[in-house]
């Protein structure tokens, strides 16, 4: 008598039982994702050229890293299913300014880019339940050096 935990054996031995599949991606995860490739089309769309996504340093990660003609701009993407924990653009608060600044200084001076103009933007995002945009709001210039 074979035992419970054991499967029976097959006929054709040759086969195979298929991967099982790997566990889904928190919806977090699928929300930034969908909300980074959203900011991307965005960007490209408005003549933004793409410089780096999610390049780090041992100071933080930035979304995106782009050109607006001579202009750097760091990209600092948020995405939102919803509005009650307030507007996604919101959650850029004083703290995460200050952390922006310097990871774009940063990301100037490994990049030999310390004489380019550069400004920081924030692009909010919100999006339905089958993760499509229904909002975008691009603010330029979000974050002022006297204010990070």
């Amino acid at each position: 008598m074979a035992s419970a935990g054991r499967a029976r054996p097959t006929a054709d031995r040759g086969l195979r039982r298929p991967e099982p599949l790997p566990p889904a991606r928190p919806l977090r995860d699928r929300v930034g994702h969908a909300g980074e490739a959203a900011a991307l089309e965005h960007l490209k769309a408005q003549g933004f050229r793409i410089l780096a996504k999610d390049w780090r340093s041992r100071l933080g990660q930035v979304d995106i890293l782009a050109e607006d003609g001579d202009t750097l701009v760091l990209v600092e993407v948020k995405a939102r299913r919803g509005t009650s924990f307030g507007l996604p653009e919101e959650a850029v608060d004083a703290r995460k300014q200050r952390k922006l600044r310097m990871l774009l200084e940063t990301y100037r001076a490994q990049s030999r880019r310390r004489q380019q103009p550069c400004r920081i933007d924030v692009l909010g995002l919100l999006l339905d339940e089958r993760l499509k945009v229904t909002r975008t709001e691009h603010i330029r210039d979000a974050v002022h050096a006297d204010e990070a």
